[in-house]
């Protein structure tokens, strides 16, 4: 009896390649300029006025500023406001003899536009400019370039724009002064009650 065998050899050989593919990819995220504003020290935006005075206790307002982006990515703006009769909103800064101001108006008896722009003239009388009362305002900057008062038609007309510079982190206090600006308050003109403007800083996206 014959038999027969058929040896299957498979020979296996160390480093012998017989072809190779080679494929990459590039994994790519986009983080976008953002930004973030936020009231901070709310407690100091509260002050008194000595009525015998007029003098202030300079109360201010206060933000932080925290952003990845640069100065070329936003328009930071400072604005204020104040209520003049019938409820409507007007510019509460002024920039008189190249200093800046800030108008607080009676939040209960409003006062008129016509007082307002009697203070935002330059040459304030008393008699004319009941229930809003002008002070200087002073811009302290923690890790930020620089808030200069510009009159932008595109905000309404005087603001400050701030300028970050290279922080990414930084704050902005705004303080009342605490003498008034000359005749623009009067202990027989100028009635009881709250006077206030309010303050926004807004961060604006340019195109």
């Amino acid at each position: 009896m014959r038999i027969k065998l058929l040896l299957i050899c498979i020979l296996l050989f160390e480093n012998v390649c017989f072809g190779a593919t080679t494929f990459q990819h590039t994994l790519t995220t986009t983080v976008p300029a953002s930004v973030n504003v936020t009231a901070i020290n709310s407690a100091a935006a509260t002050g008194t006025i000595d009525a015998s005075t007029g003098n202030s206790s300079s109360p201010s307002a206060s933000f932080r500023l925290q952003t990845n982006g640069a100065d070329t990515n936003y328009t930071y703006v400072v604005q204020a406001k104040l209520l003049v009769s019938a409820g409507n909103q007007q510019n509460a800064y002024a920039q008189i003899g190249g200093n800046g101001y800030i108008l607080l108006g009676n939040n209960s008896t409003y006062p008129t536009p016509a007082a307002v722009n009697n203070i935002t003239g330059g040459t304030p009388t008393s008699g004319n400019n009941a229930n809003v009362i002008a002070y200087p305002v002073t811009n302290s900057l923690t890790n930020l370039s620089s808030a200069t008062l510009t009159n932008n038609a595109a905000y309404g007309g005087l603001c400050y724009i701030v300028k970050t510079g290279t922080s990414k982190d930084g704050t902005l206090t705004q303080t009342v002064g605490a003498a008034p600006l000359a005749n623009t308050y009067s202990l027989s003109n100028d009635r009881a009650g709250v006077y206030q403007a309010v303050v926004t800083f807004s961060a604006n996206r340019n195109p």
